[in-house]
Protein backbone atom coordinates (compact mmCIF):
# COMPACT_ATOMS: atom_id res chain seq x y z
CA UNK A 1 0.00 0.00 0.00
CA UNK A 2 1.47 3.50 -0.99
CA UNK A 3 1.44 6.02 1.60
CA UNK A 4 1.78 9.78 1.56
CA UNK A 5 1.98 11.24 4.48
CA UNK A 6 2.07 15.36 3.37
CA UNK A 7 -0.74 16.72 3.77
CA UNK A 8 -2.46 17.42 0.36
CA UNK A 9 -5.20 19.72 0.67
CA UNK A 10 -9.28 18.87 0.67
CA UNK A 11 -10.57 15.86 -0.24
CA UNK A 12 -14.37 15.65 -1.61
CA UNK A 13 -15.76 12.35 -1.74
CA UNK A 14 -18.63 12.27 -4.47
CA UNK A 15 -18.61 14.26 -7.96
CA UNK A 16 -22.17 14.68 -7.42
CA UNK A 17 -24.27 18.02 -7.44
CA UNK A 18 -22.90 19.08 -3.88
CA UNK A 19 -19.28 17.41 -4.33
CA UNK A 20 -18.98 20.13 -7.42
CA UNK A 21 -20.36 22.50 -6.39
CA UNK A 22 -17.92 22.32 -3.01
CA UNK A 23 -15.11 22.24 -5.57
CA UNK A 24 -16.24 25.09 -7.65
CA UNK A 25 -16.33 27.48 -4.81
CA UNK A 26 -13.45 26.66 -2.93
CA UNK A 27 -11.37 26.76 -6.54
CA UNK A 28 -12.92 30.74 -6.73
CA UNK A 29 -10.58 30.60 -3.43
CA UNK A 30 -7.49 29.00 -4.53
CA UNK A 31 -7.77 26.33 -2.51
CA UNK A 32 -6.97 22.59 -4.15
CA UNK A 33 -9.32 19.66 -4.08
CA UNK A 34 -9.54 16.05 -4.96
CA UNK A 35 -12.74 14.61 -6.01
CA UNK A 36 -13.55 10.54 -5.27
CA UNK A 37 -16.21 9.61 -7.54
CA UNK A 38 -17.00 6.16 -7.82
CA UNK A 39 -18.50 6.45 -11.42
CA UNK A 40 -17.40 7.08 -14.82
CA UNK A 41 -16.32 10.47 -16.08
CA UNK A 42 -19.77 12.13 -16.60
CA UNK A 43 -19.31 12.51 -20.81
CA UNK A 44 -18.83 8.47 -20.51
CA UNK A 45 -21.86 8.01 -18.69
CA UNK A 46 -25.82 7.87 -19.84
CA UNK A 47 -27.39 11.26 -19.79
CA UNK A 48 -30.02 9.57 -17.20
CA UNK A 49 -31.46 6.34 -15.94
CA UNK A 50 -35.40 5.88 -17.48
CA UNK A 51 -36.01 3.81 -13.83
CA UNK A 52 -34.99 6.82 -11.65
CA UNK A 53 -34.77 10.42 -14.16
CA UNK A 54 -36.77 12.21 -12.36
CA UNK A 55 -37.59 15.41 -13.05
CA UNK A 56 -35.14 18.03 -11.27
CA UNK A 57 -35.88 21.09 -10.76
CA UNK A 58 -33.38 23.87 -9.90
CA UNK A 59 -35.13 26.65 -8.05
CA UNK A 60 -34.48 29.19 -4.94
CA UNK A 61 -32.13 27.32 -2.85
CA UNK A 62 -30.41 25.82 -5.42
CA UNK A 63 -30.40 29.06 -7.71
CA UNK A 64 -28.91 31.09 -4.94
CA UNK A 65 -25.95 28.37 -4.65
CA UNK A 66 -25.81 29.02 -8.40
CA UNK A 67 -25.28 32.74 -8.17
CA UNK A 68 -23.01 32.27 -5.64
CA UNK A 69 -21.00 30.32 -8.07
CA UNK A 70 -21.85 32.72 -11.22
CA UNK A 71 -22.31 29.66 -12.95
CA UNK A 72 -25.86 30.18 -14.01
CA UNK A 73 -24.89 30.83 -18.01
CA UNK A 74 -23.55 27.39 -18.02
CA UNK A 75 -27.26 26.52 -16.66
CA UNK A 76 -28.80 28.01 -19.28
CA UNK A 77 -26.71 26.74 -22.54
CA UNK A 78 -27.40 23.08 -20.86
CA UNK A 79 -30.61 22.65 -18.94
CA UNK A 80 -34.57 22.99 -19.58
CA UNK A 81 -35.85 26.69 -18.61
CA UNK A 82 -38.42 26.28 -15.83
CA UNK A 83 -41.47 28.48 -15.21
CA UNK A 84 -43.71 26.87 -12.47
CA UNK A 85 -46.28 24.00 -12.13
CA UNK A 86 -48.95 23.86 -14.57
CA UNK A 87 -52.30 21.39 -14.07
CA UNK A 88 -54.60 21.02 -16.97
CA UNK A 89 -52.58 23.70 -19.00
CA UNK A 90 -53.50 26.30 -16.15
CA UNK A 91 -50.51 27.89 -14.24
CA UNK A 92 -51.10 26.72 -10.55
CA UNK A 93 -47.54 27.52 -9.22
CA UNK A 94 -45.68 30.34 -11.18
CA UNK A 95 -41.99 30.81 -10.95
CA UNK A 96 -40.86 34.14 -12.03
CA UNK A 97 -37.01 34.01 -11.81
CA UNK A 98 -34.31 31.88 -13.23
CA UNK A 99 -34.89 28.43 -13.02
CA UNK A 100 -34.03 25.12 -15.14
CA UNK A 101 -35.39 21.67 -15.48
CA UNK A 102 -33.21 18.08 -15.72
CA UNK A 103 -31.98 14.77 -15.01
CA UNK A 104 -29.20 14.91 -12.58
CA UNK A 105 -26.62 14.04 -15.07
CA UNK A 106 -27.30 17.50 -16.96
CA UNK A 107 -26.63 19.01 -13.93
CA UNK A 108 -23.72 17.25 -13.29
CA UNK A 109 -22.67 18.47 -16.84
CA UNK A 110 -23.68 21.93 -16.31
CA UNK A 111 -21.61 21.89 -13.45
CA UNK A 112 -18.12 20.39 -14.65
CA UNK A 113 -18.16 22.86 -17.76
CA UNK A 114 -16.78 25.33 -15.81
CA UNK A 115 -14.35 23.24 -13.87
CA UNK A 116 -12.87 22.57 -17.42
CA UNK A 117 -12.83 25.78 -18.71
CA UNK A 118 -11.73 28.00 -15.45
CA UNK A 119 -10.90 25.77 -12.36
CA UNK A 120 -8.78 22.31 -13.70
CA UNK A 121 -5.62 23.58 -12.27
CA UNK A 122 -7.25 24.03 -8.66
CA UNK A 123 -9.80 20.42 -8.97
CA UNK A 124 -8.00 16.71 -9.20
CA UNK A 125 -10.48 14.49 -9.90
CA UNK A 126 -10.43 10.54 -9.45
CA UNK A 127 -13.29 8.98 -11.62
CA UNK A 128 -13.96 4.99 -11.26
CA UNK A 129 -12.41 5.45 -7.35
CA UNK A 130 -14.20 3.46 -4.59
CA UNK A 131 -13.31 4.86 -0.99
CA UNK A 132 -12.76 1.95 0.98
CA UNK A 133 -11.12 3.03 4.53
CA UNK A 134 -11.38 6.78 6.55
CA UNK A 135 -9.39 7.58 9.40
CA UNK A 136 -11.99 10.34 10.73
CA UNK A 137 -9.47 11.88 12.99
CA UNK A 138 -6.26 11.56 11.21
CA UNK A 139 -7.54 12.66 7.74
CA UNK A 140 -6.71 9.44 5.85
CA UNK A 141 -8.44 8.33 2.93
CA UNK A 142 -7.71 4.57 1.38
CA UNK A 143 -9.08 4.96 -2.59
CA UNK A 144 -9.64 2.25 -5.16
CA UNK A 145 -9.32 1.87 -8.77
CA UNK A 146 -9.61 -1.27 -10.71
CA UNK A 147 -6.42 -0.51 -12.67
CA UNK A 148 -4.30 0.09 -9.40
CA UNK A 149 -3.40 -0.72 -6.10
CA UNK A 150 -5.11 0.43 -2.51
CA UNK A 151 -3.74 4.23 -2.06
CA UNK A 152 -3.58 5.97 0.90
CA UNK A 153 -3.41 9.86 1.23
CA UNK A 154 -4.32 12.25 4.11
CA UNK A 155 -6.15 15.88 3.84
CA UNK A 156 -6.41 18.22 6.09
CA UNK A 157 -10.46 18.25 5.54
CA UNK A 158 -13.20 15.34 3.78
CA UNK A 159 -15.98 16.21 2.83
CA UNK A 160 -18.47 13.82 2.53
CA UNK A 161 -20.99 14.50 -0.55
CA UNK A 162 -21.35 10.53 -1.32
CA UNK A 163 -25.32 10.78 -0.90
CA UNK A 164 -27.48 8.96 0.94
CA UNK A 165 -25.52 5.80 1.59
CA UNK A 166 -21.76 7.61 2.35
CA UNK A 167 -18.87 5.79 3.40
CA UNK A 168 -18.09 9.13 5.08
CA UNK A 169 -21.32 9.06 7.00
CA UNK A 170 -20.54 5.83 8.45
CA UNK A 171 -16.94 6.16 9.34
CA UNK A 172 -17.97 9.63 11.28
CA UNK A 173 -20.52 7.21 12.99
CA UNK A 174 -18.13 4.74 14.11
CA UNK A 175 -15.50 6.75 15.18
CA UNK A 176 -16.72 10.14 15.92
CA UNK A 177 -17.73 10.04 19.88
CA UNK A 178 -21.54 11.05 20.49
CA UNK A 179 -22.21 11.22 16.89
CA UNK A 180 -25.50 9.53 16.07
CA UNK A 181 -27.77 8.99 13.62
CA UNK A 182 -31.11 8.09 13.58
CA UNK A 183 -33.26 6.78 10.46
CA UNK A 184 -37.14 6.97 9.63
CA UNK A 185 -39.71 5.62 6.84
CA UNK A 186 -42.69 6.44 5.41
CA UNK A 187 -44.65 4.47 2.76
CA UNK A 188 -43.45 6.62 -0.12
CA UNK A 189 -42.35 4.80 -3.34
CA UNK A 190 -42.03 6.09 -6.54
CA UNK A 191 -42.30 4.17 -10.33
CA UNK A 192 -41.10 5.89 -13.33
CA UNK A 193 -43.13 5.78 -16.49
CA UNK A 194 -41.58 7.75 -20.17
CA UNK A 195 -44.28 9.58 -21.64
CA UNK A 196 -43.04 9.29 -25.61
CA UNK A 197 -46.77 10.09 -27.02
CA UNK A 198 -46.20 14.37 -25.81
CA UNK A 199 -45.98 15.65 -28.86
CA UNK A 200 -46.97 19.92 -28.09
CA UNK A 201 -49.49 18.49 -25.43
CA UNK A 202 -47.85 20.13 -22.59
CA UNK A 203 -45.28 22.84 -21.86
CA UNK A 204 -41.75 21.60 -21.87
CA UNK A 205 -40.88 24.72 -19.57
CA UNK A 206 -43.18 23.53 -16.59
CA UNK A 207 -43.65 20.27 -14.42
CA UNK A 208 -47.14 19.34 -14.79
CA UNK A 209 -49.25 17.98 -12.19
CA UNK A 210 -51.45 15.59 -14.19
CA UNK A 211 -53.49 14.63 -11.07
CA UNK A 212 -54.03 16.15 -7.89
CA UNK A 213 -55.45 13.55 -5.63
CA UNK A 214 -52.64 10.90 -6.74
CA UNK A 215 -49.24 12.31 -6.84
CA UNK A 216 -48.11 11.82 -10.22
CA UNK A 217 -45.87 14.62 -11.82
CA UNK A 218 -44.94 15.03 -14.94
CA UNK A 219 -41.40 16.95 -16.34
CA UNK A 220 -39.18 17.09 -19.09
CA UNK A 221 -35.50 16.66 -19.41
CA UNK A 222 -32.58 17.72 -22.13
CA UNK A 223 -32.73 14.80 -24.85
CA UNK A 224 -29.77 13.01 -26.33
CA UNK A 225 -29.40 16.29 -28.96
CA UNK A 226 -30.21 18.94 -25.97
CA UNK A 227 -32.62 20.92 -24.60
CA UNK A 228 -34.01 21.53 -28.35
CA UNK A 229 -34.97 17.39 -27.92
CA UNK A 230 -36.62 17.04 -24.44
CA UNK A 231 -37.63 13.77 -23.14
CA UNK A 232 -40.49 13.35 -21.06
CA UNK A 233 -41.04 10.87 -17.75
CA UNK A 234 -43.70 10.71 -14.84
CA UNK A 235 -43.26 9.83 -11.50
CA UNK A 236 -46.14 8.08 -10.62
CA UNK A 237 -46.17 7.53 -6.28
CA UNK A 238 -47.36 5.37 -4.05
CA UNK A 239 -47.66 4.50 -0.28
CA UNK A 240 -47.11 0.63 -1.61
CA UNK A 241 -44.66 -0.75 -4.43
CA UNK A 242 -47.28 -1.82 -7.19
CA UNK A 243 -47.19 -5.10 -8.46
CA UNK A 244 -48.22 -5.87 -11.96
CA UNK A 245 -48.85 -9.78 -13.73
CA UNK A 246 -49.01 -7.75 -17.28
CA UNK A 247 -49.06 -4.68 -18.74
CA UNK A 248 -52.91 -4.89 -18.99
CA UNK A 249 -53.16 -4.68 -15.24
CA UNK A 250 -50.77 -1.85 -15.04
CA UNK A 251 -53.09 0.26 -18.05
CA UNK A 252 -55.96 -0.46 -15.91
CA UNK A 253 -54.37 1.10 -12.72
CA UNK A 254 -53.43 4.18 -14.31
CA UNK A 255 -56.50 4.70 -15.71
CA UNK A 256 -57.79 4.79 -12.55
CA UNK A 257 -55.55 6.75 -10.83
CA UNK A 258 -54.03 9.10 -13.63
CA UNK A 259 -56.16 8.84 -16.91
CA UNK A 260 -53.90 11.44 -18.92
CA UNK A 261 -50.90 9.53 -18.83
CA UNK A 262 -52.82 6.98 -20.88
CA UNK A 263 -53.15 10.25 -23.81
CA UNK A 264 -49.22 10.66 -23.30
CA UNK A 265 -47.50 6.97 -22.96
CA UNK A 266 -47.14 4.47 -25.77
CA UNK A 267 -48.19 0.83 -24.96
CA UNK A 268 -44.23 0.17 -25.11
CA UNK A 269 -43.81 2.66 -22.18
CA UNK A 270 -46.79 1.23 -20.42
CA UNK A 271 -45.69 -2.40 -20.74
CA UNK A 272 -42.37 -1.00 -19.48
CA UNK A 273 -43.76 0.66 -16.56
CA UNK A 274 -45.45 -2.86 -15.58
CA UNK A 275 -41.84 -4.12 -15.38
CA UNK A 276 -40.04 -1.51 -14.04
CA UNK A 277 -38.72 -1.80 -10.44
CA UNK A 278 -40.08 0.77 -7.73
CA UNK A 279 -38.33 3.01 -5.41
CA UNK A 280 -38.46 2.96 -2.01
CA UNK A 281 -38.10 7.19 -1.51
CA UNK A 282 -39.80 7.37 1.86
CA UNK A 283 -36.59 7.32 3.69
CA UNK A 284 -34.75 9.68 5.82
CA UNK A 285 -31.64 10.16 7.86
CA UNK A 286 -30.69 12.84 10.82
CA UNK A 287 -27.28 13.07 12.31
CA UNK A 288 -26.83 14.31 15.76
CA UNK A 289 -23.90 17.14 14.16
CA UNK A 290 -22.75 17.38 10.42
CA UNK A 291 -18.52 17.31 11.80
CA UNK A 292 -16.40 15.69 13.34
CA UNK A 293 -12.91 15.04 13.47
CA UNK A 294 -11.27 16.36 9.94
CA UNK A 295 -14.92 15.14 8.08
CA UNK A 296 -17.49 17.06 7.34
CA UNK A 297 -21.00 15.88 5.64
CA UNK A 298 -22.91 17.89 3.21
CA UNK A 299 -26.12 17.04 0.66
CA UNK A 300 -27.63 13.61 0.98
CA UNK A 301 -24.80 12.18 2.95
CA UNK A 302 -25.84 14.86 6.12
CA UNK A 303 -29.59 14.60 5.39
CA UNK A 304 -30.87 12.77 2.88
CA UNK A 305 -34.95 13.04 2.92
CA UNK A 306 -38.06 12.20 1.06
CA UNK A 307 -38.78 13.92 -2.04
CA UNK A 308 -40.21 17.06 -2.20
CA UNK A 309 -38.30 19.30 -4.77
CA UNK A 310 -35.53 20.06 -2.84
CA UNK A 311 -32.99 17.50 -2.70
CA UNK A 312 -30.36 18.94 -5.37
CA UNK A 313 -31.72 22.24 -4.27
CA UNK A 314 -30.34 22.25 -0.49
CA UNK A 315 -27.61 19.78 -1.50
CA UNK A 316 -26.04 22.54 -3.41
CA UNK A 317 -26.45 25.25 -0.84
CA UNK A 318 -25.05 23.54 1.80
CA UNK A 319 -21.85 23.48 -0.29
CA UNK A 320 -21.89 26.78 -0.36
CA UNK A 321 -22.47 27.43 3.06
CA UNK A 322 -19.34 25.32 3.89
CA UNK A 323 -17.27 27.94 1.48
CA UNK A 324 -18.89 30.30 3.20
CA UNK A 325 -17.76 29.49 6.58
CA UNK A 326 -14.04 28.73 5.29
CA UNK A 327 -13.55 31.69 3.39
CA UNK A 328 -14.98 33.90 6.96
CA UNK A 329 -12.48 31.04 9.35
CA UNK A 330 -9.68 31.73 6.72
CA UNK A 331 -6.41 31.16 8.30
CA UNK A 332 -7.70 28.72 11.02
CA UNK A 333 -8.01 25.22 11.07
CA UNK A 334 -10.11 23.70 8.79
CA UNK A 335 -12.18 22.11 11.26
CA UNK A 336 -13.17 24.56 13.26
CA UNK A 337 -14.58 26.07 10.01
CA UNK A 338 -16.66 22.47 9.58
CA UNK A 339 -17.97 23.16 12.78
CA UNK A 340 -19.43 26.82 12.36
CA UNK A 341 -21.17 25.33 9.04
CA UNK A 342 -22.51 22.63 11.11
CA UNK A 343 -23.85 24.76 13.38
CA UNK A 344 -25.52 26.91 10.64
CA UNK A 345 -26.52 24.21 8.40
CA UNK A 346 -27.85 21.47 10.65
CA UNK A 347 -31.27 23.38 11.52
CA UNK A 348 -31.60 23.86 7.71
CA UNK A 349 -31.09 20.05 7.24
CA UNK A 350 -33.49 19.49 10.18
CA UNK A 351 -36.40 21.76 8.80
CA UNK A 352 -36.39 20.39 5.54
CA UNK A 353 -36.40 17.27 6.10
CA UNK A 354 -39.39 17.77 9.01
CA UNK A 355 -41.11 18.89 5.70
CA UNK A 356 -40.56 16.07 3.94
CA UNK A 357 -41.81 13.84 6.24
CA UNK A 358 -45.22 15.51 5.90
CA UNK A 359 -45.53 14.72 2.45
CA UNK A 360 -47.63 11.10 1.85
CA UNK A 361 -48.09 10.21 -1.62
CA UNK A 362 -51.63 8.59 -2.07
CA UNK A 363 -52.76 9.60 1.22
CA UNK A 364 -55.84 11.34 2.43
CA UNK A 365 -54.48 13.36 5.19
CA UNK A 366 -51.62 14.80 2.64
CA UNK A 367 -54.63 15.73 0.03
CA UNK A 368 -56.53 17.59 3.12
CA UNK A 369 -53.11 19.50 4.44
CA UNK A 370 -52.02 20.62 0.63
CA UNK A 371 -55.97 21.84 0.10
CA UNK A 372 -56.61 23.51 3.36
CA UNK A 373 -52.80 25.11 3.59
CA UNK A 374 -53.25 26.44 0.24
CA UNK A 375 -56.32 27.90 1.41
CA UNK A 376 -54.71 29.50 3.77
CA UNK A 377 -52.75 31.08 1.39
CA UNK A 378 -49.65 28.63 2.68
CA UNK A 379 -48.22 26.44 0.32
CA UNK A 380 -45.22 24.88 2.37
CA UNK A 381 -44.13 23.13 -0.40
CA UNK A 382 -44.08 25.93 -2.49
CA UNK A 383 -42.65 28.47 -0.15
CA UNK A 384 -39.17 25.54 0.48
CA UNK A 385 -38.76 26.93 -3.24
CA UNK A 386 -37.98 30.43 -1.89
CA UNK A 387 -34.81 32.15 -2.92
CA UNK A 388 -35.60 34.25 -0.05
CA UNK A 389 -36.73 32.61 2.57
CA UNK A 390 -34.99 29.68 4.53
CA UNK A 391 -35.90 26.14 5.33
CA UNK A 392 -36.10 27.17 8.99
CA UNK A 393 -38.63 30.13 8.39
CA UNK A 394 -41.05 27.30 6.13
CA UNK A 395 -41.14 25.12 9.19
CA UNK A 396 -42.02 27.90 11.43
CA UNK A 397 -44.79 28.71 9.06
CA UNK A 398 -46.06 25.34 8.48
CA UNK A 399 -45.74 24.64 12.64
CA UNK A 400 -48.61 28.10 12.98
CA UNK A 401 -51.42 26.30 11.29
CA UNK A 402 -51.56 23.45 14.18
CA UNK A 403 -52.39 20.15 14.35
CA UNK A 404 -52.57 20.03 9.96
CA UNK A 405 -48.54 19.86 10.04
CA UNK A 406 -47.77 18.00 13.45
Amino acid sequence: MQTTPLSEGIAIVGGGPAGLVAAIALARRGIQTTVFERDVHPDAAPRFNPDRSYTIDITGHGLRALRHLDVTPYFDARMLQFKGIQYQGRVVDDWPEQGWTGSRGDIVRSLMAPIAEQYQKYVDFAFSSRVTALDVEGGTLTSEQEDGPPVTRRFDLIIGADGAGSVVRQAMQQQVAGFTVESRSIPNYVTMIELDQVGDQLDKEYLQALSIRHFCVAGAVPGDDGPGSPRWFCAVGTKEAPDFATPAQARQYLAKVCPPILDLASDLSIAAFADRHSYHVGLSTTCSQLHGGKAVLLGDAAAPFPPIGQGVNAAMESATVLDTHIGALAGTDLTEAAASYSAAWKPESDAVTWISERVLFDNPLNTLRSTVTMALGVNVVGQAKSVHTSYAEVRENARKIGWLWK
